[in-house]
């Protein structure tokens, strides 16, 4: 790059393409920097126009990003970072030496581990800050490796996705069947796979690594999706809709357990064993991680050392 185009740079041509890359959609990332889709993609334009290379790829369901791309974002995260921690030391501000930690977590770890980790190390460090960012797999992988986040609590992604990336091995979870108490199948002994066709079925996110094996145990059964299909990610909005429904939850166990421990909700008595994955804390290859996630790391460890089984959870029988 030219000195003449370097200079035409500016901050906003950054913080967009950055924007635009952990959304993968001009319209969301619009939406997050309070800008309209047309600005968006005039800035992200301008930013082609100085460095000479096309960096998005416009696909029917959003963007993909150039290699070039690819790059430029590595070091756009690492220099706007920088630059926040350089203005925060310069203003003074109490926040820039305070222990921090950001974490990604999937839906089975905002119900209970996640929080009551947090909940201990406010005990003993009442001043770090924490950020939790939720979302599927893919997304909360993309930004740890970006450096927008500092680890990731959840399941272990796919290969394809691990690329600079180390996984830790915390336990196994399946996913679970349940529904409100009494639901028609929380009664049944053994209910056979194809009685969920008449009720409603709510199922994890296309494209999200626990809905692939959610599929694949469907098929493998030889059970087509309901036409009363939901797919959804948030925790309190599946529990909403068993409440004032028949519908029937295909979730991971640790965002579950707590509720069927209370009698909030049932489980149905189909065995699901086979769609068990390894959950654990995914950080970056290369690098340590910072105090604050360390703290966090340690915290885990010791609450999944100390961890009962649940025992309320009902044990299924094979059919």
């Amino acid at each position: 790059m030219s000195a003449m185009n370097f200079a035409r740079l500016k901050l906003r041509h950054l913080q967009c393409l950055v924007m635009v890359a952990q959304e993968r959609n001009l319209v969301r990332a619009a939406k997050a920097l309070s800008l309209t889709q047309p600005a968006v993609s005039k800035t992200v334009a301008e930013l082609e126009e100085i460095i000479g290379r096309p960096l998005l790829l416009r696909r029917r369901r959003g963007v993909e990003l150039t290699p070039a791309a690819e790059v430029l974002v590595r070091h756009a995260v690492s220099a706007l970072r920088g630059l926040s921690e350089g203005l925060g030391l310069a203003m003074d501000m109490p926040e820039a030496d305070q222990l921090h930690v950001a974490v990604g977590a999937l839906p089975n770890m905002v119900a209970n581990l996640l929080p009551e980790a947090v909940a201990l190390l406010h005990a003993s460090h009442p001043a770090l800050r924490v950020r939790v960012v939720s979302g599927i797999n893919a997304q909360l992988m993309t930004q740890l490796r970006q450096g927008e986040i500092d680890l990731v609590l959840g399941r272990l992604a796919q290969a394809s996705a691990m690329a600079d990336l180390a996984f830790e091995h915390l336990y196994s979870e399946p996913l679970l069947l349940v529904v409100r108490p009494g639901h028609p199948l929380a009664s049944r002994r053994k209910p056979a796979l194809d009685a969920l066709a008449g009720y409603p079925l709510v199922l994890p996110v296309s494209g999200s690594l626990i809905r692939h094996t959610a599929d694949a145990f469907l098929i493998a059964q030889g059970v087509a999706l309901p036409n009363r299909l939901v797919e959804a990610t948030d925790t309190s909005f599946a529990i909403g809709l068993l409440q004032r429904s028949d519908a029937v939850w295909f979730a991971p166990q640790g965002a579950v357990e707590g509720f069927v421990a209370r009698g909030e909700l049932e489980r149905v008595a189909i065995d699901t064993s086979s769609t068990e994955g390894p959950v654990g804390l995914t950080v970056r290859r290369n690098g340590e991680p910072g105090e604050g996630a360390r703290l966090l790391m340690e915290t885990i460890h010791g609450i999944v050392q100390n961890r009962k089984p649940v025992t309320s959870l009902r044990p299924v029988e094979a059919a």
